[in-house]
């Protein structure tokens, strides 16, 4: 019975484990560090999470119609140390943020490597992981 029970625990701790695991993705499978694309729009949510937080940002393309780019960033405690805050961005801020591109082309999606916001001269430029 005790084996049976030290068995059970341990496939729990290797269950547990293995969603970690998974949950988590490298960038360089997701994203191409070779190429560098710019997109300038306003900032529609600011999601500050771990492991990675995020910028939606509606950007509206040369025939007027308005995209919404998911742009991921680093965890809550790197951009902390960053100096960075849950409300260092907000809804209606003006951005142009460059960054890998991904290597799904048809997906608007950007690992942020630069953020400026012109309205106050505001920047970031950084590598997180």
């Amino acid at each position: 019975m005790r084996r049976i029970v030290l068995v059970l625990a341990g496939a729990g701790v290797v269950l547990a484990m293995s969603g970690q695991a998974f949950a988590h993705h490298s960038f360089s499978a997701t994203y191409d560090g070779s190429k560098e694309v710019q997109v300038e729009g306003v900032v529609k949510e600011f999601v500050w999470r771990n492991p990675h937080s995020f910028l939606r940002l509606d950007v509206t393309d040369k025939d007027g119609t308005t995209v919404t780019w998911t742009l991921e960033w680093g965890s809550v405690g790197q951009l902390t140390q960053a100096q960075l805050t849950r409300t260092t961005l907000r809804p209606g801020d003006r951005l142009i943020v460059t960054g890998a591109p991904p290597r799904d082309e048809s997906s608007p999606r950007l690992r942020i490597g630069t953020i400026r916001r012109p309205a106050d001269g505001w920047s970031w430029t950084g590598q997180v992981d």
